[in-house]
């Protein structure tokens, strides 16, 4: 995988865009001519995308947004719970994005333009741990965002777990956020493959203003890489890096941890090598050994996108899963999360629970097509549904909801705390 420049997230927005003063270069078989043909119009508070959060820790968060145009940072107006606002300047970064992609069978959805953007960072510092705090742009007043910093050792949490979000095929996106984020989850976990070129119905342009409610409200966005990160030749670089790079300590390329409650949080990339010689496999390895060793600790979590067993339309891999399920149960790792099969999965097998969380809105598939597979008796849940989990952590363990984009709650588990 090519490496890049690190930027990061995820963000809101219209489908209105930006008008680079440069010439965009459509280099995509989309030949019908679209409302926004001759490039994105800048609208006047310059914002293209974004606000988002990401890389959270105790006392700190990173918030990111694009600009269409040089000069738009009035800063983040960030307001605690006593009702203190504060304002933190960005530092801003010129991006150029290259080549121009369209949505082959969507004529009218926005394009992503090539042409010069500007990348705004505000790294906030110094904030209350366990705390979740208001912000917006000073720019622009309609994105109104939370974010909570990581919490105490031994405090309780919840997050959101989510993978193969493919919103412009439907409602169904909306729909799950809909019934998951009354629950207000203090950061989101999602599993790769964010969005899709390959359904010709999207643009990185359509994708956030529709997955804006999820980046508004569920605090900062975690994201795995997945296949469709990938699609086009520059995407990793030129967008998906850009938005969701940097989220984590002790990165890789595409690997990543942080830690919230005294629990470490440790993001593989499935697209490399993941063997436990692998780079990032010994990386994973002393990682795991390392939070051990830090105060409070009370277990890691692993997520990542193609999944090590699972009973549907997608190939397992065995050989990582007989790797790395011992050492999970050493090193105090009882839950994964995985994606990439488009339906919902939970196996308890060995001390560890394995759940493939990818009905986030990507064509929903067979989660049965492969339940002779020897391992499939472990498994104690699956549909084929578009989901999304909730996770409440407290001093006993992970408690776990699976809802759908009804808002019945489709499977629960309780994964307890490694002694």
């Amino acid at each position: 995988m090519r490496r890049a420049a690190i930027f990061t997230a995820a963000a809101l927005l219209s489908f209105a865009a930006c008008k680079s003063t440069s010439s965009p270069t459509d280099t995509t078989d989309d030949t019908a001519d679209t409302p926004d043909a001759g490039g994105f119009t800048c609208a006047d508070v310059g914002i293209s995308k974004g606000p988002w959060a990401i890389a959270l820790t105790e006392t700190g968060i990173t918030i990111r947004w694009e600009a269409c145009r040089t000069g738009t940072d009035a800063g983040v107006i960030v307001t605690g719970p006593d009702g203190k606002a504060n304002t933190v300047m960005s530092t801003e970064t010129v991006f150029v994005v290259n080549n121009t992609y369209g949505a082959p069978l969507a004529p009218n959805t926005p394009k992503d333009w090539a042409g010069t953007y500007y990348m705004h960072e505000a790294k906030l510092t110094g904030l209350a741990p366990s705390t979740c705090y208001t912000y917006v742009l000073a720019a622009d007043a309609s994105t109104g965002s939370r974010f909570c910093t990581a919490r105490t050792a031994g405090d309780p949490f919840r997050f959101l777990v989510i993978g193969d979000t493919n919103p412009t095929l439907g409602t169904h996106t909306t729909q799950v956020l809909s019934h998951v984020l009354p629950y207000a989850p203090d950061f989101t976990l999602h599993g790769g493959d964010i969005q899709y070129y390959e359904s010709t119905l999207e643009t990185w342009a359509a994708w956030f203003p529709l997955m804006a409610p999820l980046l508004r409200r569920a605090g900062a966005f975690q994201a795995a890489i997945g296949n469709h990160e990938l699609e086009k030749p520059d995407e990793y670089a030129q967008y998906t890096l850009r938005f969701f790079g940097g989220a984590g300590a002790d990165e890789g390329d595409g690997y990543y941890r942080f830690s919230s409650g005294g629990i470490t949080f440790l993001s593989i990339n499935t697209q490399d090598p993941v063997t436990p010689n692998s780079t990032q496999g010994q990386w994973l390895l002393m990682e795991l050994i390392a939070a051990e060793k830090t105060p409070g600790f009370r277990a890691s979590v692993v997520f990542f996108h193609k999944p090590f067993l699972t009973c549907g339309d997608t190939g397992d891999d065995l050989t990582a899963e007989a790797a790395w399920a011992p050492v999970f149960v050493q090193h105090k790792v009882p839950l994964v999360f995985q994606a990439h099969m488009h339906g919902y999965e939970r196996f308890e097998k060995d001390g560890v629970t394995w759940v493939t969380s990818a009905g986030g809105g990507g064509n929903i598939v067979l989660p049965n097509m492969n339940v002779s597979r020897a391992y499939c008796d472990t498994r104690k849940a699956a549909g084929d549904y578009y989901n999304a989990s909730i996770i409440d952590v407290d001093a006993t363990g992970f408690h776990g909801k699976t809802l759908d984009t009804e808002g019945t709650i489709r499977d629960t588990f309780t994964t307890p705390i490694p002694q």
